[in-house]
């Protein structure tokens, strides 16, 4: 399913908040494919590590999520020179879980 801009903000901003809102331990990325940048670029384990990730409807639209958690948020950017339509979020090892 291919989302807004707006419609992925609220998504990552919600899901942030579920595990204790402090936008400073997630990374963030945007990719061609976010379950490969996810998994097998930045190890994220998918059974003991928080993620998401969301198809935005252009490169463009996904740049702007990820600016505006990097610039906004404090998020940490693990993929300043990638671009594609799938914008993802991560915190490792997650005491929640």
């Amino acid at each position: 399913m291919i989302y807004s801009v707006q419609q992925i903000k609220f998504e990552f901003a919600t899901y942030v908040k579920e595990f204790g809102a402090d936008f400073a331990g997630w990374s963030v990325g945007v990719a061609d494919d976010a379950r490969q940048a996810l998994f097998r670029e930045n190890g994220v384990d998918e059974a003991g590590d928080v993620w998401l990730w969301k198809q935005a409807l252009t490169p463009t639209a996904a740049a702007m999520v990820r600016s505006w958690l990097v610039d906004r948020h404090g998020v940490s950017n693990v993929s300043a020179e990638a671009s594609g339509a799938e914008v993802f979020i991560f915190k490792r090892h997650c005491a929640e879980n």
